[in-house]
């Protein structure tokens, strides 16, 4: 068995797709034996990954390549999740509608980061100026997120990763919308390693990524499973936030788990231009399609989706 190490940045559902290979046994069955290390942040364990603390992650796009920019890493993205927006906006009690926002105080852990990113995003679509209507707050990352967020002295809305809305609604916040809506590509939840990596140890990244395909594949289709990943990796308990929060992870995930492009380019757009990326990089130095691809050539997708019992 070779032991790998994977950064954990946090205990919410985005980080299903590592706990789903980890449970369905995936990674065992690929003669991978997985340590999680606990970091606290995407940040951090991308930080972790650049200096070999560990050989992989569970991250999002735009952190990836911030980590890349700053610190000059060669992290990758080699499969991925979900390739859609998948945040959702929360709202302080009293305000029921989107049109309440705008002109509001947005609270962010850091300027410049992906949630900062996501709402920028999204006020192009809603034909808003985000310089002229919206107050960015940085509540920090001292303490726990949704404590900091939710702090409705300081903050009228924020960004949301399942389960926080639903979290959020039980303290009162109103969830008035769904990024998803959107439908704009978006590197979300995604396996990362780094070239060092991958080109030093090709068949473990490949064996790695086939086992996070598998392990997304079951939890998306199985709900009693995805649901059981949920409760048993993250800290929620109450079984109506696990069932809203798997149903809300399983319609954006699946695909060919491709990274994606388009995405990466949006998320790098988006960070130069909020004066987070000192240049607009280019999306395919964060991306790496061989063990998608290699896993496409084997008809490991044919088998996983049932489609090779029809030839």
């Amino acid at each position: 068995m070779d032991r790998v190490r994977i950064a954990i940045a946090h205990r919410g559902a985005g980080l299903s797709p590592v706990f789903a290979a980890i449970e369905g046994g995936f990674f065992r069955a690929e003669g991978i034996e997985p340590e999680m290390v606990q970091v606290h942040g995407h940040p951090r364990a991308l930080a972790a990954l650049q200096a070999g603390e560990v050989e992989f992650t569970n991250s999002v796009g735009a952190e990836l390549i911030l980590a890349n920019l700053r610190h000059g890493g060669d992290a990758v993205v080699i499969a991925s999740a979900i390739s859609r927006s998948a945040q959702q906006v929360s709202a302080r009690p009293g305000i029921t509608s989107l049109a309440q926002l705008r002109g509001a105080r947005w609270g962010v852990t850091a300027r410049g980061d992906a949630d900062e990113c996501a709402i920028v995003m999204a006020f192009e679509r809603w034909g808003w100026d985000p310089a002229r209507d919206a107050e960015m707050v940085v509540v920090g990352s001292d303490g726990a997120r949704l404590d900091l967020l939710l702090d409705a002295r300081r903050v009228d809305a924020a960004i949301m990763h399942a389960p926080e809305p639903f979290q959020a609604a039980r303290r009162g916040w109103t969830l008035v919308e769904d990024l998803a809506r959107l439908d704009v590509a978006a590197q979300n939840s995604c396996a990362a390693t780094t070239r060092r990596m991958l080109d030093g140890k090709p068949d473990l990244v490949l064996r790695y990524v086939r086992a996070f395909c598998a392990g997304v594949h079951r939890f998306r289709t199985d709900p009693e499973f995805g649901i059981g990943v949920l409760r048993r990796y993250g800290s929620e308990t109450d079984a109506a936030i696990l069932r809203d929060t798997w149903v809300l992870f399983a319609r954006l995930m699946g695909g060919m788990m491709y990274p994606s492009l388009e995405g990466m380019r949006g998320a790098a757009d988006l960070l130069h231009r909020v004066g987070a990326a000192p240049r607009l990089a280019r999306a395919e130095e964060f991306v790496a399609m061989e063990p998608v691809a290699a896993l496409e050539r084997e008809r490991f997708f044919d088998r996983l989706l049932g489609a090779e019992a029809m030839a």
